[in-house]
């Protein structure tokens, strides 16, 4: 999962799309996010202030691509130009929150975006109980 994660971050990055990591594991977010890429990540302990200012960046500076985030980026966190969702773990089970997630992905982008194509992985490791 690791290096499927990483690969297409680089990949999905090297077009200028903007991509979400969801986790729904606060241990597998921060690994992943700190270990991987050494990228920024939000989650349900972050404070407000910090969510924020995480989240402006991460909108406006061209060069912050990828953000990992927890289930909190499920609801009420406007992010129009992302195009690229990872999910690395999450409650598989749970359809409403896919459809949350893919509707961050779906939304209208600026005409003058070149983010006009959307992708939705969800990466699952094989003889675990994801695959269930």
């Amino acid at each position: 999962k690791f290096n499927v994660c990483e690969y297409l971050i680089r990949y999905h990055e090297a077009r200028g799309d903007k991509i979400l990591v969801f986790s729904d594991n606060r241990f597998t977010l921060e690994t992943y996010a700190r270990t991987l890429l050494n990228k920024f990540f939000i989650h349900g302990d972050t404070s407000h202030t910090e969510r924020l200012v995480t989240l402006d960046r991460f909108q406006r500076d061209d060069k912050l691509n990828t953000l990992f985030i927890s289930k909190i980026g499920d609801n009420s966190i406007d992010l129009p130009d992302v195009n690229v969702i990872i999910q690395i773990s999450s409650h598989f089970a749970a359809r409403r929150q896919e459809a949350q997630r893919l509707g961050r992905i779906l939304r209208p982008k600026p005409v003058s975006s070149s983010r006009f194509n959307a992708f939705f992985y969800t990466l699952v490791s094989s003889d675990t109980t994801e695959v269930k």
